[in-house]
């Protein structure tokens, strides 16, 4: 599968490696020459393991969220491909494929959608235990997607940013401070208090 991510120069691994390319100023061109020289090399197993590490915690959060009282019609958003969606700086949804080819992500890539009541939910999750350029882009990116919300117009919707993981701790009141508390509301929480927060929000209507 990498082999082909390789040879597809997929969207997921663009990221990835623009990421690494930022964080060690080294020029992206250069991870795809050692990929294509070497597409089973220490290098691809290393972009491979990442990807599958949070596919993983993504995986465990959908499980978790589907089960949870006040969560209806649930979807896992696409995570690769034109169909990947985000927040736009003029509030909007946008998809990849509605962004040119080397626009840079507009925000934090959202990963869930379902119903609370009559509000339709959206939800960005994250799990990082430490940090690191690599977690510090992603963080500045979940900022911008906090901020890009605040432009958001319907208000039968909210936004949800689940973060979990050392990373966090120390993270978190950085993030609540940009919520909403109007709606469109948006909440910043770990997945263990999003419950409670869908408790309050099927009750506000």
């Amino acid at each position: 599968a990498m082999e082909q991510e390789i040879a597809d120069r997929s969207d997921s691994l663009t990221e990835r490696i623009a990421r690494y390319s930022g964080q060690f100023d080294v020029p992206a061109q250069e991870f795809w020459d050692a990929l294509d020289a070497h597409p089973r090399g220490p290098l691809a197993v290393v972009l491979a393991t990442e990807a599958r590490r949070q596919n993983l915690y993504r995986e465990a959060a959908a499980a978790y969220i589907r089960l949870l009282q006040n969560v209806d019609d649930f979807h896992e958003l696409p995570m690769r491909g034109g169909g990947i969606r985000f927040i736009g700086d003029n509030g909007q949804i946008v998809q990849r494929n509605q962004l040119a080819r080397r626009e840079p992500r507009p925000s934090e890539a959202l990963d869930f959608t379902w119903q609370t009541g009559g509000i339709t939910c959206y939800a960005a999750q994250k799990f990082t235990r430490e940090g690191g350029g690599n977690q510090d882009s992603r963080f500045d990116e979940t900022i911008r997607l906090l901020r890009n919300f605040h432009q958001f117009q319907d208000r039968d919707v909210a936004l949800f940013v689940i973060v979990d993981g050392g990373y966090y701790e120390d993270r978190i009141e950085q993030l609540q401070e940009l919520v909403r508390i109007d709606r469109p509301r948006s909440y910043v929480t770990s997945i263990n208090e999003l419950q409670q927060l869908l408790n309050q929000l099927a009750d506000a209507g």
